[in-house]
């Protein structure tokens, strides 16, 4: 962690100052984007610094997030540090086993984090329930340098309500030395996929190790041209030839066990998988390579953008923010922290440091020229769906996976599964 670089002075938050005065705020729209403005301020850039001082010092500040890794925790952790040693608070970044559990409850007490991580595909579920405050004007620095389609990703109902961490993208990850023993190219269609994963299918190692969920399934479905609704999630739309192709496609390769779940090869997910040699390819995303490097430094990989399907290439977009809940304690201190994280040197210095890519426009050919071999991640948003429906949905996906599961076991088919989610999803919509 570069942390003389980070340790600054980044006291003159537009956040603090705005917080100097009374005086009730404005609200304006911006590309169809609302922010809600502080009250105005007539301090001056000297007394600006010294109140924000005066707030940050010794504040304490609980940011809960999840755990990937010990890798994440560790490189999180130090950002935040760096933040304590910069303003003289006292946060401190508390990973939590049960995420979804913990937050709700602490949410529904009344007494929640005074930061704590949305993912996209729950934004929605939030913002509807009245548990997130939105952006105030002017506490982050430069909104318009984060790309177009993260600050969306978190922008409900035309209200922005918190700016991305950082975001990834799936790729395929493959070990090189396996795919030329085996005497295979890297795969870049679907018939190409099938023959690396029998070819490098063995008694010891799978061809493909990949979780038996909707976020990688999908992927199929995007590339045949299908997808699970139309584009305003007004509509259920995988009861399609094109769905029904792609998710035969992939039951198949679980069915002559070229594919396998992670829990087949006792493994907790598929990164874990790979690492142990357990399988020679993987569909994951770019948090795989901060797991591998920290848990298993000496397994080789490569990475390649997804194999193409019949209607061209297709991989999900995965964002998390960094949320304020609605009745934050010190709602200053706490986006104050959020700013620190999210700005360009916090993007840059985080994503750094584990191996997600920044959010910021400005920062893409810093962080490309540091990590080339990741080029493959960073080229799939091109054409990268986002992950995220609306509130209730998660109950939609859950079916899916269900069934998904079920089509493994042998105990459902394709149809099944259609059937299943597409009814599911019409009573959701």
């Amino acid at each position: 962690m570069r942390r003389n670089k980070l340790v600054v002075l980044v006291l003159a938050f537009a956040l603090i100052a705005a917080a100097c005065d009374g005086g009730g705020g404005a609200t304006t729209t911006t590309a169809g984007v609302t922010t809600t403005a502080a009250p105005a301020t007539t301090t001056t850039a000297a007394e600006t610094t010294t109140t924000a001082a005066a707030t940050l010092e010794g504040v304490e500040l609980k940011l809960w997030g999840w755990s990937s890794s010990d890798a994440e925790n560790t490189a999180l952790s130090d950002l935040v540090a760096a933040f304590n040693e910069a303003t003289g608070a006292k946060a401190e970044f508390q990973p939590q086993s049960d995420y979804d559990t913990t937050l709700n409850t602490a949410l529904a007490g009344g007494d929640p984090p005074d930061v704590f991580y949305v993912d996209s595909f729950r934004l929605a579920d939030l913002a509807e329930a009245g548990q997130l405050a939105p952006v105030p004007e002017g506490v982050i620095d430069d909104p318009d340098d984060i790309y177009p389609s993260l600050r969306e990703a978190f922008t409900y109902n035309g209200t922005w309500y918190c700016p991305p961490k950082d975001f990834s993208t799936l790729a395929l990850v493959y070990d090189p030395a396996a795919l030329d023993a085996a005497g295979v190219a890297v795969p870049t269609s679907w018939d190409e996929l099938t023959a690396a994963a029998e070819a490098l299918t063995t008694d010891t190692q799978a061809g493909l190790a990949m979780g038996v969920e909707y976020p990688r399934w999908a992927v199929f479905l995007f590339q045949a041209g299908a997808n699970l609704t139309n584009a305003d999630v007004t509509e259920i739309t995988l009861d399609s030839p094109e769905a029904t192709a792609a998710l035969q496609y992939v039951a198949d390769r679980y069915a002559d066990d070229t594919f396998v779940r992670p829990s087949d090869v006792d493994a907790g997910w598929a990164g874990e998988a790979y690492g142990q040699g357990k399988a020679a390819m993987t569909i994951e995303g770019n948090w795989i390579v901060g797991y591998l490097k920290d848990s298993f430094p000496d397994r080789q990989f490569a990475v390649a953008e997804l194999p193409a399907g019949p209607d061209g290439k297709g991989t999900f977009a995965f964002t998390v923010c960094y949320g304020v809940p609605a009745n934050a304690a010190n709602p200053d201190a706490s986006w104050a922290l959020v700013n620190y994280l999210t700005n360009a040197e916090g993007a840059l210095a985080w994503t750094n440091a584990f191996n997600v890519m920044p959010a910021r426009v400005s920062v893409a050919d810093d962080w490309l020229s540091s990590h080339p071999e990741l080029e493959a991640f960073v080229t799939g948003a091109d054409y990268a769906h986002r992950w995220g429906f609306k509130p209730g949905f998660g109950d939609v996906t859950g079916v899916f996976n269900e069934q998904a599961n079920a089509i493994v076991d042998g105990d459902a088919t394709v149809t099944d599964l259609i059937g299943e989610t597409v009814a599911a999803g019409e009573d959701v919509i």
